[in-house]
């Protein structure tokens, strides 16, 4: 990933964009379904079973760290990486606990070894970088994760939107200016997916309409296994 796109997201985050600290519900779905149901304070029923004494996860692309902290209140020894050394301060300043969890990578590699991590959380960010580059991001969670991923892509199934797999657009919104957005439909997920040993477990389309302005906005949220 190029040192510019690097920087963009530097300045979006020092804009305070994405500054959202609650997790996202597909995300607690997704523990909550597949990994382990949480019924309290430090009460759960384990879903996903490991060797492991203590379920470990990654959260790839953690911004400020809003998941990465979620999947430590779910008794999960968390990490998070992200490419913006803004977004990665930042999340060291609003989680102490985790300060030494958290890691600015290349967007390249994921620094850890193979099948280090028994999940991987990969929220709103593959989507967020050029096609080819999410061909060798997603074979690095793959390398890294155990048994499940969870991704979530952005939906450009209507015509304005999708392109075919070269279509990567720059933002030219004021709301993360100047970064990638690349859109998918079904046919290109699983184009990304064909790259990897990944099967889906489960998948969802979620779409929203605004009643004022007609506006839509759609994701794919799913589940990957080993």
């Amino acid at each position: 990933m190029s040192n510019v796109n690097k920087n963009k997201w530097d300045e979006s985050y020092d804009r305070n964009e994405n500054h959202t600290l609650y997790p996202k519900e597909e995300v607690v779905k997704f523990l909550n379904r597949f990994v382990r149901k949480k019924l309290g304070d430090n009460k759960f029923i384990d879903i996903l079973m490991t060797d492991r004494e203590k379920l470990r996860g990654l959260d790839c692309g953690c911004g400020i760290g809003r998941m990465t902290m979620l999947l430590n209140e779910f008794n999960i020894d968390s990490y998070g990486v992200d490419i913006s050394k803004v977004a990665i301060q930042k999340a060291k300043e609003l989680f102490p606990v985790l300060s030494n969890k958290f890691a600015k990578i290349d967007g390249k590699v994921i620094p850890f070894k193979d099948s280090y991590f028994d999940i991987s959380i990969c929220e709103s960010v593959i989507d967020s970088m050029n096609y080819n580059v999410a061909k060798k991001i997603i074979r690095e969670l793959e390398r890294v994760t155990d048994k499940l991923t969870f991704i979530s892509f952005i939906s450009g199934d209507d015509s304005e939107h999708y392109r075919e797999y070269s279509g990567d657009e720059i933002v030219q919104t004021k709301h993360e200016k100047d970064t990638v957005q690349c859109w998918y439909n079904w046919t290109k997920i699983n184009d990304l997916l064909s790259n990897t040993n990944y099967k889906i477990k489960w998948a969802r389309l979620v779409t929203e309409e605004s009643l004022i302005d007609s506006y839509k906005y759609g994701r794919y949220n799913v589940v990957l296994e080993k």
